[in-house]
């Protein structure tokens, strides 16, 4: 019976999400397929307000007035960021145009915004059409960096067909997975759900491999609405 759930997201998040994976009672499986490369903080930088697309921006933000209003793209990086000691801190839905959104409805725009965002593992820069739209500075605060290979016990859940989910919280882990996963086990896959945060994820999932099923939502959900049903059974 597959049991295993693969978690892929790098720290911040992984560690609470394998934990999360765990407390539902999954065996819950760490293989993150990048780590970030941090850029150093940036001084304080007055400005009417700070934007973050990832949790993996706060780091760069460490130096700034902690009463500066931060809006943050969802929930999640709202408590890392108000766990930081940041006491202005507001969530959009979760998604970039979430956030656009939000700063539309609050009249923030123009050059006194603060964007941090971070580049991809090709050097692509993140955040670019957000800060366009808004006129907002945009500053780089980390940059992707690919593991070498899958964990060892991520394989062997595949190989063996005890996998039962793969938890994707972006596109370019998607593109890693996929890059990382040998080719003889691509069809296990098929016996895989493929959980994604978002649509443009699981659109990525789906032009890259032949999995059983593709879900979009929160994978948190998404993952204990089924373990949920199974012991309702």
């Amino acid at each position: 019976m597959r049991q295993a759930v693969l978690v892929t997201r790098p720290e911040p998040g992984l560690s609470e999400t394998v934990s999360a994976v765990q407390a539902q009672g999954w065996r819950a499986i760490a293989s993150p397929v990048m780590t970030m490369r941090q850029m150093p903080p940036i001084e304080d930088h007055p400005c009417r307000a700070m934007l973050v697309t990832s949790s993996q921006a706060l780091p760069f933000l460490v130096k700034q007035d902690r009463d500066r209003l931060l809006l943050t793209v969802g929930n999640r990086t709202a408590q890392r960021a108000e766990a930081m000691g940041f006491r202005c801190v507001e969530a959009a839905s979760g998604t970039q145009e979430g956030l656009e959104a939000l700063c539309r409805q609050k009249n923030l725009y123009g050059s006194d915004l603060l964007l941090a965002c971070g580049r991809g593992r090709h050097g692509q820069p993140y955040g670019v059409d957000l800060a366009v739209k808004l006129g907002a500075q945009r500053v780089e605060a980390y940059q992707v960096q690919p593991v070498e290979h899958l964990s060892g016990a991520a394989l062997e859940a595949l190989a063996t067909g005890e996998l039962e989910a793969v938890l994707f919280y972006s596109s370019e882990t998607v593109s890693l997975f996929m890059e990382l996963c040998p080719p003889e086990l691509h069809d296990r896959l098929g016996q895989c759900r493929a959980i994604c945060f978002s649509q443009a994820i699981a659109k990525r999932a789906e032009s890259m491999g032949q999995w059983g099923c593709i879900e979009v939502g929160s994978p948190l959900t998404v993952l204990g609405k089924r373990h949920e049903k199974r012991r309702t059974i």
